[in-house]
């Protein structure tokens, strides 16, 4: 599954979503890391550079926007 597979099923970012500040929590070789992914240009940019691969387990995080 990819980033844009999963922002489809979830119906895109909510209207005070901040996805280009958004996260993924992985586990790799036993511990936790954190990429930083970017939802928004991947959506409303349509850059593909930006879909990456959702693996089992992965975490996404999608903090609010500040106003």
């Amino acid at each position: 599954m990819s980033l844009l597979d999963l922002m489809v099923q979830l119906g895109g970012l909510g209207p005070f979503a901040d996805g280009n500040r958004a996260s993924i929590i992985r586990t790799v070789d036993g511990e936790q890391q954190r990429f930083g992914i970017r939802i928004t240009d991947l959506i409303e940019e349509a850059d593909l550079t930006a879909n990456v691969k959702i693996m089992p387990g992965d975490i996404v995080i999608i903090p609010e926007t500040y106003f």
